[in-house]
């Protein structure tokens, strides 16, 4: 009986391994195909167990303007990186983050880091 859970913790554990994997490589592609601009700002949410971590990754041109975003948002390994389009075509200097997300504060957490990351 031991040998068989200590055999199902490690399958769990190497399953685990090869998901969280590819989740870091779908955002690394996501965030390859992104518009090159200037300047780019990553952001992570700082979130306790159990509540779902926020990713964002924008990218601006000379002006301060995003021309692209990406942003990941879950629990599980299964989350996918999406594009922001409420953010695009604005200026990181007009970008109020409660505002694009007033119920969540988790993205305007990763996106307040993203645009403080952005304007160094």
């Amino acid at each position: 009986m031991t040998t068989t859970l200590i055999i199902f913790a490690l399958m769990s554990w190497c399953v685990q391994i090869i998901f969280s994997w590819l989740q870091i490589r779908r955002f690394n592609q996501a965030f390859l195909a992104m518009k090159k601009g200037r300047y780019l700002g990553v952001g992570r949410s700082q979130t306790k167990w159990f509540k779902p971590r926020v990713l964002i990754a924008i990218s601006l041109d000379e002006n301060q303007n995003v021309i692209d975003s990406v942003k990941m948002k879950g629990i599980t390994v299964f989350a996918l990186p999406k594009t922001i389009p409420q953010l695009h075509g604005l200026n990181a200097k007009e970008i109020i983050p409660e505002t694009i997300y007033p119920n969540d504060p988790a993205s305007r957490s990763a996106l307040s880091v993203a645009l403080t990351a952005s304007n160094k």
